[in-house]
């Protein structure tokens, strides 16, 4: 038996699901990588915050949507309507209706997730109207993608006709439904991922750095591409053959990028040792201090001794404060002494 259920080795042959299963499993292992090191790192620093149980949440409703979207592919989902089996009707509508709200509530986490980032990025500073306005940003995008969420539920009275078509009563048109969702999803896109870009550019580091902070968070635009990408196939799946396979892609690309692009800045530690570790020598051993940079550690003694290097005797340089340091006597207590001098002069004042 093939992977579509009641279909013929044609039908088989003619559908999507092995673009559906590579896309789905590779993005998801991504993404649940992605998500666990973000919390790995943020457990043992100690800092989970709500953004972080927020991304949990999200993560949980991406895989849920993911594997929604591979058991569909076994029912139809890859297929236009017209090749689907007529003995997975049932099936398949029902496993497509729970997805659409899975994904307007899980795609509302991960902003929401974003959005209490850029609110510890200003913890402590007088940015007073700054938080304000993510905040309305945080309840405007959640409460829209619940609402949207419940109309998914709700779109069809009695709601059973939803995943039912031939039971008499009456649904809200797909097509502007479905237009009406993907415009707000792509508002709240763009405006989250620009929310932070003056916040960024304020910051007082190097140019390059900033460029760098700035180009990592424009990477979310990457979700506003597919949400575009999704609106397009709106017109297919009411209007004309009904083939879903890329509205529901997309779905799934949008809900896994975004999660992975939400926790790519936690991500920092763990990047920087690795370039850290490429650049390193056996040579020299390298230490870096909180901003980054680097120091070369050598070995010192205070003593005349010369280190060997095969037949080459070689005298490590010193500046002038390691030699005023090195030469000096050791006190009897073996620490280093520090010696002050004052000098206090009385300047007589002139008397008449």
């Amino acid at each position: 038996m093939g992977w579509v259920r009641n279909a013929s080795p044609e039908v088989q042959a003619a559908s999507q699901y092995p673009l559906i299963l590579g896309v789905c499993l590779s993005l998801t292992i991504l993404m649940v990588f992605t998500v666990s090191m973000r919390l790995f790192l943020r457990a043992r620093a100690s800092r989970w915050a709500a953004a972080d149980y927020v991304m949990v949440v999200s993560m949980i409703f991406s895989v849920i949507y993911s594997a929604l979207c591979i058991s569909q592919s076994r029912y139809g989902l890859g297929l236009p309507l017209k090749l689907r089996p007529e003995a997975n009707y049932s099936t398949y509508t029902k496993i497509n209706y729970g997805g659409r709200p899975i994904y307007q509530v899980g795609i509302a986490g991960f902003k929401a997730s974003l959005c209490l980032s850029y609110l510890r990025l200003i913890s402590g500073t007088s940015k007073s109207r700054y938080r304000v306005v993510i905040w309305v940003v945080i309840v405007a995008s959640t409460l829209g993608h619940f609402a949207g969420a419940l109309s998914l539920i709700f779109n069809c009275t009695p709601i059973r006709r939803s995943w039912n078509a031939h039971i008499p009563g009456k649904c809200l048109p797909v097509g502007s439904l479905f237009y009406g969702l993907a415009i707000f999803t792509i508002i709240t896109d763009v405006t989250i991922i620009v929310l932070p870009i003056p916040l960024l550019m304020g910051l007082n580091i190097k140019t390059a750095q900033k460029a760098g902070v700035v180009c990592l968070f424009l990477l979310g635009l990457f979700t506003t591409i597919c949400s575009t990408m999704r609106l397009t196939q709106i017109q297919r799946v009411a209007f004309g053959d009904g083939n879903s396979t890329m509205l529901v892609l997309w779905g799934t690309i949008e809900f896994n990028v975004g999660n992975i692009v939400t926790c790519i800045p936690y991500l920092a530690p763990l990047l920087k040792g690795f370039v850290h570790g490429l650049g390193s020598t056996g040579k020299s051993k390298k230490y870096y201090d909180s901003r980054g940079r680097s120091y070369a550690m050598e070995n010192w003694s205070k003593d005349s001794s010369h280190l060997q290097s095969g037949s080459r005797v070689i005298k490590p340089k010193r500046t002038p404060s390691e030699e005023l340091i090195l030469s000096s006597p050791e006190p009897e207590h073996g620490c280093i002494e520090m010696t002050i001098e004052y000098r206090v002069s009385l300047e007589g004042r002139s008397t008449k």
